[in-house]
């Protein structure tokens, strides 16, 4: 596949499903056998059948080395009773409310990069993955746990700091690991030095985090729980686990301080693994299609510096069609897994499946799927959206996922990258660093994160 050579494992799937057509098997020895789905009509029979097709045990199971009883690992009773109590906190009316905290955490970046500008007019920002990453974290740290992870302090701007390091190294390992045995993986994790510190300086703070919340009234604690997810986890915290540990799944309420624990890494992780990404991708392609660039500006136009309304944001058509084709392009995840609970057979290439079996949906064979796309899909065109891939496939771009276990962070990400891109495109421009410097590329980690990002940034 070329996995091991920086290949991108979109492109290498891309090209099996040219070779072998729309369902194909994949081995790698005797620690994974994946059917890979790629038909579109297969797929949205897939998402569309939950009772058939739950979260994907090797998903589920690899996973759990780390993050243990996290949402993410969790099915049926176990997964309902985790979800009544973050769910809700990702609803729209209560993402609204991160507005001007928001944009706040974005001037603070962009006034590290007008210093840097001011020294050096023809400077190349050669850092711009670990700043978006900081810039995401910092925005998450106070949006989750409405804590200061001083990620954007003037200290870190040419450097990463203490904990973001520390994630880096964690999804590092981590990744490493679910490539081998789940009995190996676990030892190498116990042995690995890097690994066993990453993880002491994520654990040290998360648990600044929940002394910080506990210290609170439980009046504070009330009112934040409405917005606050870490406010939600601490009052769901059970009071006697040793009682409820023995209870059937289903009799179960709240979470131990071990399950809270697990979901505050899970989405610090989270937070350091997505947004962050996407920016720099969003920087990486404006800066290579100048003329998208200067129709989103021009866009912006009657609001150039001012802080715009969220209706005004909401409003930006042109910026929904970029912020659509980028996740169309290069999808955050390479793709998601499902387990068959059932027999089934596939309705668009016939493929009978047996229960236990486990598929593989890739997101970007979907997104360049010619069948699905008006317009020539290996193009970079946000227009598509405004034309003739207007009422695309539906299944065509699901770069969060679909069915009943999707990104529940979505909407979330969604406004936060609108609300960040309209306030870096009302200060500044990005130019192109040269072939060299801003090469592009992928590293392929729990996301795809572009390897050589390299641009100018000019003030307007």
């Amino acid at each position: 596949m070329g996995l091991t050579r920086g290949r991108y494992i979109g492109e290498a799937l891309k090209q099996f499903q040219d070779t072998f057509g729309d369902t194909f098997q994949i081995w790698l020895g005797g620690l994974l056998h994946q059917i890979c789905v790629c038909n579109p009509d297969d797929v949205q029979h897939v998402f569309t059948h939950r009772h058939i097709y739950e979260q994907g045990d090797l998903h589920v199971t690899q996973h759990r080395i780390v993050f243990e009883d996290a949402l993410i690992c969790n099915i049926g009773p176990k997964y309902k009773r985790h979800a009544a109590i973050i769910l809700p906190l990702f609803r729209r009316g209560k993402i609204l409310n991160n507005y001007d905290l928001i944009v706040d955490c974005t001037d603070k970046l962009l006034d590290q990069w007008r210093s840097k500008t001011d020294s050096d007019p023809n400077y190349i920002h050669l850092d711009i993955v670990d700043q978006c990453q900081n810039l995401s974290l910092a925005i998450f740290g106070f949006i989750a746990f409405d804590y200061d992870l001083q990620t954007l302090e003037e200290s870190n701007i040419n450097k990463k700091n203490k904990l973001t390091q520390a994630l880096n190294d964690f999804v590092d390992i981590f990744f490493q690991a679910i490539t081998i045995p789940n009995s190996i993986s676990k030892f190498y994790l116990k042995h690995n030095s890097r690994y066993q510190r990453a993880r002491i300086t994520i654990e040290e703070c998360l648990n600044q985090i929940m002394e910080q919340e506990q210290r609170k009234t439980r009046e504070q604690i009330a009112e934040q729980k409405r917005t606050s997810l870490i406010a939600s986890l601490v009052t769901s915290l059970q009071q006697d686990e040793k009682n409820e540990a023995k209870k059937p799944e289903q009799e179960k309420k709240g979470l131990s301080r071990t399950e809270v624990i697990n979901e505050l890494l899970l989405f610090l992780v989270a937070g350091a693994e997505t947004t962050g990404y996407v920016i720099a991708w969003f920087i990486y392609f404006m800066s290579k299609y100048p003329r998208v660039q200067a129709k989103i500006k021009a866009e912006l136009s009657d609001n150039k510096h001012n802080r715009m309304t969220i209706e005004q944001i909401e409003s930006l058509i042109y910026l929904d069609c970029v912020l659509r084709e980028v996740f169309r392009f290069l999808p955050p995840a390479a793709g998601t897994t499902r387990t068959l609970t059932v027999d089934d057979r596939l309705p668009g290439s016939g493929i009978q499946l047996r229960k236990g079996d486990e598929i593989f949906i890739s997101f970007y064979n979907l997104t360049r799927d010619k069948r699905c796309w008006k317009i020539d899909p290996t193009l970079f065109y946000p227009e598509r959206f405004q034309g003739e891939d207007k009422d695309h496939y539906t299944y065509a771009s699901i770069p969060f996922g679909g069915g009943h276990r999707q990104c529940i962070g979505q909407d979330l990400a969604r406004f936060q990258l609108k609300v960040i891109i309209v306030r870096l495109m009302q200060h500044v421009t990005f130019g192109d660093g040269g072939p060299e410097l801003n090469a592009g590329g992928y590293i392929q980690k729990m996301t795809t994160i572009p390897k050589h990002v390299g641009v100018s940034i000019i003030f307007d």
